[in-house]
């Protein structure tokens, strides 16, 4: 119960630097980048925190992490009220809010799915995830109206004192032991990946699917989005909109994918996803960016952004093994990242008159994930992990 209300709570207020960046930059008169590098570097330290956030989560267990990462993530959002200069939204959106990232659903989820029964992994995982998104939506219909009645720092402070408040109800709730952060494992099994699970050409294939999977979701759509609705004439309002058929459409197919995947061989799945989703990216640059073109594309996009990481959890587990799922999800968020900033960086610079290009070397990097994904030992739903 505590997790999943930090999850939705905090998938909530992270949606808003992307979100109301460009209300920011108008406000204080400053240049777009100004806001763009910020939730870029965000982007950035939530990559390389992931993994010591896994660990820590192994360690710890779920309440001390889980109520760091939201008391920093209320502060952040205060201070961005305080911004007079770049560097202010540098400190609190590029570390305050990465580094609360770090701790993502993501993980949380890949060690929720991993115990119990093998049979409905994917299923867990997927409900984790729709939670994650429904929180978002819940962010973007809740700011957007509310800054559009006042104003965009009524917004920040409305949601720091939310996360603040769900800090200390997590922490009362959450259990304090350590065995409900990781997965079921023999009593001999390690806390980490193995260096020679490291080594292996499938670590690193796993590494390269997953680092396309987050350049075309979170830093292609996720961290763009929102701008290049703005910037191509759409008010806050209708922009938001956007974003939120984006997020239902992933709301949906969360749960649709954790079923598919406990049920279908995970591999299969991913190369079907990969595939549309390259199709999806490589179609957008030749619309005219209406809104009910970006409502369609929303919906399409959506749907399959959000299929893609039930499987992706089944077929880590298939090639690397259940016994370090969380610190293995830590690496592999770390990729996924990393992904999710060179697209975030690339597109900012690129702006929106080059925008096709962005989106068609990514649509094609999907052709190559579902290749790689391809090439991996299969897993399909009858299997069961290896404890």
């Amino acid at each position: 119960m505590a997790v999943t209300l930090a999850i939705f709570v905090s998938s909530a207020a992270r949606v808003l630097p992307a979100l109301l960046a460009i209300p920011v930059q108008q406000d204080l008169g400053w240049q777009t980048s100004d806001v763009v590098w910020p939730i870029t570097l965000g982007i950035a330290v939530s990559a390389f925190a992931s993994p010591l956030a896994a660990h820590g989560l192994v360690r710890w267990g779920v309440r001390s992490p889980l109520f760091t990462s939201l008391v920093l993530l209320a502060i952040s959002l205060a201070l961005t009220t305080r911004a007079t200069s770049p560097w202010h939204l540098v400190l609190a959106w590029g570390v305050g809010v990465g580094f609360s990232g770090s701790l993502s659903a993501s993980i949380l989820g890949a060690m929720a799915g991993s115990r119990g029964s093998a049979a409905h992994c994917g299923t867990r995982f997927g409900v984790v995830m729709s939670i994650q998104i429904l929180g978002s939506m819940a962010g973007l219909l809740f700011a957007s109206r509310m800054v559009e009645a006042t104003e965009w720092r009524t917004a920040f402070h409305a949601a720091a004192i939310v996360v603040l408040a769900t800090a200390f109800v997590a922490f009362l709730l959450a259990s304090a032991s350590r065995q409900g952060a990781e997965p079921h494992r023999s009593a001999s099994s390690p806390h980490a990946l193995s260096c020679s699970e490291r080594r292996s050409w499938r670590f690193w294939a796993l590494a390269v699917i997953f680092c396309i999977c987050g350049a075309s979701t979170s830093g292609l759509i996720d961290g763009q989005i929102g701008i290049l609705c703005m910037s191509a004439g759409l008010g806050l309002s209708s922009s938001a909109d956007v974003i939120v058929i984006v997020l239902l459409g992933g709301a949906i197919g969360g749960v649709a994918s954790g079923y598919l995947a406990d049920r279908y061989p995970a591999r299969m799945l991913l190369a079907a996803y990969f595939v549309a989703r390259a199709f999806v990216l490589l179609w957008l640059p030749f619309t005219g960016l209406s809104l009910v073109e970006l409502a369609r594309f929303g919906a399409l996009y959506g749907l399959d952004a959000a299929l893609t990481f039930p499987a992706l959890v089944r077929l880590m587990s298939a090639n690397l093994g259940s016994r370090g799922i969380g610190p293995a999800m830590g690496w592999m968020m770390a990729a996924h990242v990393t992904g999710a900033t060179i697209a975030s960086a690339g597109v900012g610079a690129l702006g929106l008159a080059d925008y096709l290009v962005g989106f068609a070397c990514v649509g094609l990097a999907c052709l190559v994930a579902a290749g790689l994904a391809m090439l991996l030992k299969g897993a399909s739903g009858k299997e069961r992990l290896s404890s």
